[in-house]
């Protein structure tokens, strides 16, 4: 198993929780549900209009979240390339230190995404391992993250465990309880009361148990719920119908 379950979806809101809660109350969450009832025209127009009224560094993940998710569903040609255009544009943006290195993760995260996608499995493995170097330099330095961004930071640094504890060749038994503690610690944040961090969750535990676990019932629950927030995702709507089927 690669992160392939893992990167394509969490970081859109990486960073995006609490400090400004107002905005993320209004523009990025309706934005947020624009995206993922795959209204994607609608996101992109609302990202164009108020462009000006929020903070570049959330448009930029919006709208590289977007084209990441319109490329994912549709594999256009046309759509790769703007998914390139947009990653080769997502550079650093004129932010505080900590915002440049969130910015690196992202663009290594969804390069690596993309790279799985188009089976380039030595340049998806490079990406891995750079970003496992970024996440460990933002521990070991101690990189001051706020209490509502660390939770989604503990949310991904779960799933980055729980990825590479589910190849460990050495032992079945150490392997198991370790990925049966990530799996614990995703499963509580299905609880939390923000739905951008439940969804998250639940979106993630779906593709674990559909692609990893092989418990299709399971994974089937977390797409029925998914499917209840975002009644117009089709993707989510066809794993909740046909899970579980003989």
């Amino acid at each position: 198993m690669s992160l392939r379950i893992i990167l394509p979806f969490l970081f859109l809101v990486f960073f995006v929780q609490s400090s400004f809660s107002v905005e993320k109350d209004t523009l990025v969450e309706q934005i947020f549900m624009m995206i993922y009832n795959q209204k994607f025209e609608d996101a992109a127009n609302a990202l164009s209009q108020h462009k000006n009224e929020m903070n570049p560094f959330y448009s930029n993940i919006l709208n590289l979240d977007l084209y990441w998710w319109k490329y994912s569903l549709s594999r256009t040609r046309e759509d790769a390339e703007n998914l390139k255009n947009v990653l080769g544009d997502f550079n650093k943006l004129n932010s505080n230190l900590v915002e440049e290195r969130i910015n690196k993760l992202i663009k290594s995260s969804y390069q690596f995404r993309y790279e799985v996608k188009r089976y380039n499995i030595i340049g998806a493995m490079v990406l891995r391992s750079k970003i496992r170097h970024e996440i460990e330099e933002i521990q070991n330095e101690g990189v001051q993250i706020e209490a509502g961004r660390k939770k989604l930071f503990n949310l991904y640094v779960a799933l980055f465990e729980y990825s590479d504890n589910s190849i460990n060749p050495f032992s079945i038994q150490t392997k198991s309880e370790a990925c049966k503690k990530s799996l614990s610690e995703i499963r509580k944040y299905t609880e939390e009361n923000d739905l951008i961090i439940q969804t998250l969750a639940h979106y993630f535990l779906g593709r674990i148990y559909l692609e990893i676990e092989n418990e299709p019932e399971k994974a089937k629950e977390q797409f029925v719920i998914l499917s209840s927030y975002f009644p117009y995702n089709e993707y989510f709507a066809r794993l909740s119908v046909d899970l579980g089927k003989d």
